[in-house]
C-alpha cells in the first residue's frame, strides 16, 4: 500500500510540473514568439517559405547580407524591368555569409530559380566569420537539408543545433525570455535607432571606421577556410543545376574602403577570380552622401543601385 504522504507529494509534484509547463508555454507564446518575429532567424524562415511556394514565373533570388537587403528596392526593380513574368525576391539576411546560406541551398535548388545574385563584401570570405548564430540554425532546424559535403563545413556544435527537433526548439527559446520581457517593459540596452532615409553624420561614420573591432574589418587571408569552401560549394551546385549565378561586391562608403588592407583586398579578389563566377565590383561606385552608414546605401543610393540591378537582370535572363 502506498504511503498517503508519498501520494500527496507525488500529486503535488505532478501539479507543479503541469503549472510550470503551462506558465512556460504562456511565456513562450505571448512574449518570446512575438519577440522573435523581429530576429534574423525569421528572415531565414521566410526564405524557406519562398523556396517552397509554387510559382510559374521566372524567379530571381537576391541573396546575401544586409547590404543586399538595404540597397535593392525590388518593387522599383520590378516596375522598371516591366516584365510581369519575372518575380524578384530580396532574400537578404543580416550578417549573412556563404556558410550560413548553405543551410538554405538544397531548398533553393529545388525551387528552380532562373537567376541567383549574391551580394556580399570582404568579411563574408574571412577566416574569422565561421560563426553562425545559434538562433539561425536551431529555430529553422526542421527545414534544413545538408548533404555529406556541406555537413563537413559545420562544427559538431552547429550540427547538433541543425538536428534539433521541435520540442528541442521549444526548450531552446528559454534563452530569449529575459530580452523578451525587457522589450515588453520598454527596456532597451544600447543600440542606435535607425531612421529610414536618414544618414549618419561624417563624425559618426568616422567613429565607426576607427573601431578596430568592427565586424566588417574581418581580414581575408590567402589560405582556405569554411566560407570560401561554402562559396565554391554553392557555385558548384548552382552550376550543376544550370542556374546562372552572379556575385556582387557591394558598395562601400569611402571611409570604409579606406579601412580595408591591401592584403585583404588582394586575397579577396584573387579568390573571386579563381572561382569562375562572374562578379561585379560596385565598391567605389557611390559617393559618401549616398550612404546611410559605412556599408548601406541611403534612399538616393538605393534608387541608383536598384537601376543597376535592372540592367544586370535584363542581361542575365
Amino acid at each position: 500500500m502506498v504511503d498517503p504522504v508519498l501520494k500527496k507529494v507525488i500529486f503535488s509534484l505532478f501539479i507543479g510540473v503541469i503549472l510550470a509547463c503551462t506558465a512556460y508555454g504562456a511565456i513562450i507564446t505571448l512574449l518570446v514568439n512575438p519577440y522573435l518575429e523581429d530576429h534574423t532567424w525569421k528572415l531565414i524562415s521566410n526564405n524557406f517559405d519562398v523556396y517552397q511556394a509554387n510559382s510559374s514565373g521566372e524567379k530571381v533570388y537576391l541573396i546575401g547580407n544586409s547590404q543586399i537587403m538595404a540597397d535593392v528596392n525590388v518593387t522599383q526593380v520590378a516596375q522598371v524591368l516591366g516584365n510581369a513574368s519575372v518575380e524578384i525576391y530580396n532574400l537578404g539576411v543580416n550578417f549573412d555569409t556563404p556558410l550560413q546560406r548553405t543551410i538554405e541551398l538544397q531548398r533553393l535548388l529545388q525551387s528552380r530559380p532562373s537567376l541567383v545574385i549574391m551580394g556580399n563584401t570582404f568579411c563574408s570570405l574571412s577566416n574569422l566569420t565561421r560563426y553562425v548564430p545559434e538562433d539561425n540554425l536551431a529555430l529553422v532546424s526542421e527545414k534544413i537539408t545538408l548533404d555529406d559535403y556541406s555537413r563537413t563545413l559545420f562544427t559538431p556544435g552547429q550540427l547538433e543545433l541543425i538536428q534539433y527537433t521541435i520540442p528541442q526548439q521549444y526548450i531552446f527559446k528559454r534563452k530569449f525570455i529575459v530580452p523578451a520581457v525587457q522589450r515588453k517593459l520598454g527596456i532597451t540596452i544600447g543600440g542606435r535607432a535607425v531612421v529610414v532615409n536618414e544618414s549618419l553624420t561624417y563624425d559618426e561614420k568616422l567613429m565607426i571606421a576607427q573601431n578596430p573591432y568592427d565586424a566588417f574589418l574581418a581580414p581575408v587571408y590567402q589560405d582556405d577556410n569554411e566560407q570560401k569552401k561554402a562559396f565554391l560549394y554553392i557555385a558548384a551546385q548552382l552550376r550543376r543545376n544550370n542556374i546562372p549565378f552572379i556575385y556582387l561586391h557591394m558598395p562601400l562608403d569611402p571611409l570604409r574602403t579606406a579601412t580595408i588592407t591591401s592584403e585583404t583586398r588582394r586575397n579577396y579578389f584573387a579568390f573571386l577570380n579563381e572561382t569562375g563566377v562572374p562578379y561585379y565590383d560596385f565598391e567605389s561606385t557611390y559617393p559618401m552622401d549616398e550612404f546611410y552608414d559605412l556599408e548601406h546605401l541611403n534612399r538616393y543610393g538605393e534608387e541608383k543601385f536598384s537601376l543597376e540591378m535592372v540592367h544586370l537582370i535584363r542581361g542575365a535572363l
